[in-house]
């Protein structure tokens, strides 16, 4: 049978002159389009779009052609995570808010922040035409001699979304006990809770399937069957990577694996048929984002919307519950991020819109994965990005070590990396050992190696650059934030002399600090147990070598951040003044982890294109600066 697929498309590219640069402005603004939801009709759709410093949330109808705002965001009081329809005409978003607790709340279990300094999430409940809005959870009342605990942190923990109950969800909190949280069914228009019987399955399945050498890459549960006597874990059971299992609730144990594949990572991505509740796919990333369908029905959609726009991939994010509505997200490793409304029935894709409409979409660089050897002969996989002009040789370069550190990088439209080369520069990801996604043996080798292997195999990506030939070794500059601008300030103090600057985002300047603060010693994402320990903390940390730092750097910092606190980049500062080592210092006031507010989105991008080009622009006379310049 041949499916015909209409569609159609308003161009939101701009065409760039040949010698115009693209705007800083057109990679730094927030997405014009994201988070979208589909309602279980189908006849709505709910997304973000930025209005003033922040996103705000819209409500498409799609039968009345109209959209209107439904909720807007206050960037001094929260910042939305995500919005869903819970029914026809009901949404939960969950925000954040940057906080400091009480001295009450700080003695129950929460010393482990500074200055009682968190991050707290709310779920926020509103109508799709912007009504009956309320703060949803109602607090806990506390009886005389009960033993009070704080249950205010996390408040947007949905676990199950009830299709068939669309009046309820059900929600974890910890409201009993200040570690393992209860699960209650939250009447979403009344804001009531009641508690529900459940059985614990994360630390429960941990500790009756895996040998105690696994049970630090638990990934967790993903979902649960339709008929809730299963549900789907993500983790390593032992054969050396993370995979999709199908778990038996009541016995907990493992009865069958969903999905794995031999040579990657699978921690999520679960696709869902919207009806049957049935696995249909698995997003997740090889060397390129991919889906693996598991059945026939939808991989044959797929291919039909594939010969209609091809050269992509095509993610489902949401759909109507009958099927016939879906939201694409459409990417390719040329272009933008875009966005379809795709309708079964009549066989027609409509363009909803794309994240960044300034960029050009001819401007746009491929994100080629590479393999590289690190100097004890591990290979390091990396992304390579190169300027599409010129011969691809002698480059600028930007060295731009992600995150983290226990993530990776993909080929997913990056707008960090697409601003770099649209000045002109190479620019290099390393996925350094420690990073995710490449088995449970490499994330391991980055254990207890900040500033030591870890930070070696992103030097040695650079000088494969230069065996290359692609690389001006008196034009490089390295770039990071978080974990990456740790590894910045490493590298601007360990390797100086391969660097002509180093630019750090809300980077990690004294390791004995970040150790100071975490709570968990062996489970988490982030533990002590992976960072350093003794002597080597101090060996680690930038802010105690700054007399060896050999480069200008541009330092940025929150001071809201609760993920690096602002005391990082201040105290590196008073310590790189005490020396009389350059730099560029911007405060951003009310500034967190993730450069939320557009108007600080753009003033470090402006500031970070004005500092490389300085450096970068053309090749010294001399040397770069060493130790003792």
């Amino acid at each position: 049978m041949r499916v015909y697929l209409a569609f159609v498309v308003t161009v939101f590219a701009l065409s760039a002159a040949a010698d115009d640069l693209v705007p800083v402005s057109a990679f730094a603004r927030l997405p014009q389009v994201s988070g979208f939801d589909v309602s279980p009709s189908g006849n709505r759709v709910l997304m973000f779009q930025p209005a003033g410093d922040s996103l705000h949330l819209v409500v498409m109808d799609l039968v009345a052609k109209t959209t209107r705002l439904a909720l807007a965001s206050d960037p001094d009081q929260f910042f939305f995570n995500w919005c869903r329809f819970a029914n026809e005409d009901r949404i939960l978003c969950s925000v954040r808010a940057y906080i400091t607790l009480t001295a009450a709340q700080s003695s129950l279990g929460f010393k482990w922040y500074r200055d009682g300094r968190v991050t707290v999430t709310r779920l926020f409940g509103v109508d799709h035409d912007g009504a009956h809005f309320m703060e949803m959870v109602p607090e806990k009342v506390v009886h005389p001699g009960e033993d009070l605990v704080w249950n205010s942190q996390l408040q947007d923990q949905i676990i199950n979304w009830l299709p068939d109950d669309p009046g309820h969800v059900l929600v974890q909190l910890n409201r009993k006990d200040r570690l393992y949280p209860d699960v209650y069914r939250l009447d979403v228009d009344q804001n009531k809770i009641e508690p529900v019987a459940f059985v614990r399955i994360g630390k429960n399945l941990v500790e009756k399937n895996l040998p105690s050498a696994e049970r630090d890459v638990v990934s967790g549960v993903v979902g649960f069957a339709p008929d809730e006597r299963s549900a789907y874990v993500a983790m390593d059971a032992g054969d050396g990577h993370s995979a999709l299992y199908d778990v038996d609730v009541p016995d907990l144990r493992i009865a069958g694996t969903l999905f794995s594949d031999p040579k990657y990572d699978v921690f999520g991505g679960l696709l869902r048929d919207p009806q049957s509740r049935q696995p249909i796919g698995v997003v997740y990333e090889q060397d390129r984002r991919t889906i693996a369908w598991l059945n026939p029905q939808w991989q044959e959609r797929a291919d039909a919307i594939a010969k209609a726009l091809p050269g992509t991939l095509n993610v489902p994010v949401s759909v109507s519950r009958d099927g016939n509505v879906t939201v694409l997200e459409s990417t390719s490793a040329t272009s933008v991020p875009t966005y379809y409304l795709y309708n079964a029935s009549a066989k027609k894709l409509t363009r909803i819109g794309v994240t960044h409409p300034e960029i050009p979409a001819d401007s746009v660089a491929e994100q080629r994965p590479v393999v590289y050897t690190a100097r004890d002969g591990t290979p390091i996989p990396a992304y390579l990005t190169m300027p599409r002009r010129g011969d691809g040789k002698h480059l600028a370069t930007i060295i731009f070590p992600h995150g983290g550190p226990y993530v990776r990088d993909t080929d997913q439209f990056d707008y960090w990396t697409q601003f770099f080369v649209s000045r002109g520069y190479a620019v290099l990801q390393p996925n350094f050992r420690g990073s995710t996604g490449y088995g449970t043996a490499y994330l391991r080798a980055g254990y207890e190696q900040w500033g030591e292997k870890m930070q070696d195999d992103v030097i040695d990506g650079l000088d494969w650059l230069i065996a290359q030939g692609i690389t001006d070794p008196a034009r490089v500059c390295i770039v990071g934030g978080s974990y990456g601008g740790y590894v910045a300030l490493v590298a601007a103090y360990k390797t100086p002399e391969k660097f002509r600057c180093a630019v750090d985002f809300a980077g990690v300047a004294d390791l004995n600090a970040l150790v100071a603060h975490m709570v968990m010693y062996r489970f988490g994402n982030l533990s002590r147990a992976r960072i350093q320990h003794g002597d080597a903390l101090d060996a680690n940390s930038p802010v105690e070598h700054v007399d060896a730092f050999g480069v200008p750097l541009l330092i940025v910092h929150g001071d809201q951040d609760r993920v690096v606190f602002i005391e990082q980049s201040a105290n590196l500062v008073t310590a790189l003044d005490k020396v009389g080592k350059p730099y560029q210092y911007i405060l951003q006031p009310g500034g967190d982890h993730y450069l939320s507010r557009a108007s600080q989105r753009l003033q470090f991008f402006e500031a970070m294109d004005v500092f490389l080009r300085e450096h970068l622009a053309v090749a010294p006379a001399a040397a770069p600066p060493g130790k003792n310049s």
